[in-house]
């Protein structure tokens, strides 16, 4: 059994289910869990009937309820991943293979060579950038400091020991410090994926261009079309296209988390935003983005008051830096 898996909201369901069908296009065989951070009730969801929708809850994180008193929703989804990783090895104990992907994914190609890194390796991570960004454009090299060398949006894993222990000692970590605080050295679940390599000696950090290409390592990675394939600088099959900050609302904006390029200086790319475009806009996605969050009530006006304030803190950290300097 070939199994991959996501974590999203209602409001970002055609998003996974983009990424689904994408992924299912390329690899049929593949069967894929939606993990929901959210609660159905009475909504919709018959458009993801073809996958598996697991709603997050106390069956796959401990005291769940108990955590909104100090997390965010947010904050929340992220520290799902490891415990939904857990989950999903005990509850098919037939998969061998498991592979994490962010919603805002689009694949392009085969995802055999990650099967492959796994024979290998316990874990596989990609980094944000493997050469450095030679300008003061956003996001800088010094950004990654803060988020992390490795993008949470994807992970892969081989079941056995060394995974395991990677995946409790990973829920330990978020269950614990899975903020959102960037001034106390905090990046939810992402910037802990740093110890990794230190960690973890069988885990893989996989520079193949062809993974994870995002706003972030554009300067590095170049796309060209040959034959209706995509290819990165020329050489390495393009495997699957990370759409972080893109919004269907902006659609001439490539992410909101850059100023680097737009599509006039990047016009390889512009082909795969049509594509994920139109596949955002056949599969709903201006409906779904208008579905509340079944976890932002008001009687969790608590957790938001302590988001709230470790947003005022931070900023007040960045006051004291500006006058002191």
């Amino acid at each position: 059994m070939r199994l991959a898996f996501t974590i999203c909201t209602l409001s970002h369901l055609a998003q996974a289910k983009t990424m689904a069908d994408s992924l299912i296009k390329q690899n049929p065989d593949y069967q894929i869990v939606i993990g929901l951070f959210d609660k159905v009730n009475e909504r919709d969801i018959s458009s993801v009937k073809n996958y598996t929708l697991i709603e997050i809850n106390g069956e796959q994180i401990p005291d769940f309820e108990g955590l909104f008193d100090r997390y965010t929703p947010f904050e929340l989804s992220c520290l799902a991943k490891p415990y939904l990783a857990s989950y999903l090895f005990k509850k098919y104990p037939e998969v061998e293979k498991l592979l994490y992907f962010d919603s805002d994914i689009l694949f392009f190609g085969q995802v055999t060579s990650i099967e492959s890194d796994l024979d290998n390796h316990s874990i596989v991570l990609t980094p944000h950038v493997t050469q450095p960004i030679k300008d003061e454009k956003s996001p800088r090299l010094r950004n990654f400091l803060n988020a992390g060398l490795y993008n949470g949006g994807f992970f892969a894993l081989k079941r056995g020991k060394e995974t395991y222990d990677f995946l409790a000692w990973w829920q330990d970590r978020v269950w614990h410090e899975g903020y959102l605080n960037f001034s106390q050295g905090m990046f939810v679940d992402q910037l802990w994926l740093n110890y990794v390599p230190l960690f973890y000696p069988n885990a893989l950090i996989s520079k193949k261009p062809g993974y994870n290409m995002g706003y972030w390592n554009m300067h590095e990675r170049w796309v060209t079309q040959k034959e209706n394939l995509f290819w990165v600088n020329q050489t390495y099959p393009l495997v699957f296209f990370h759409f972080s900050g893109y919004q269907l609302s902006e659609p001439n904006h490539i992410s909101v988390h850059q100023n680097r390029y737009n599509f006039d200086s990047r016009s390889d790319v512009k082909p795969l935003f049509e594509m994920y475009h139109q596949a955002l806009v056949a599969n709903g996605d201006a409906s779904f983005r208008l579905l509340p969050n079944a976890y932002h009530r008001p009687k969790y006006f608590y957790q938001k008051s302590r988001a709230l304030r470790r947003i005022l803190v931070a900023g007040c950290y960045r006051l004291l830096r500006l006058l002191n300097a």
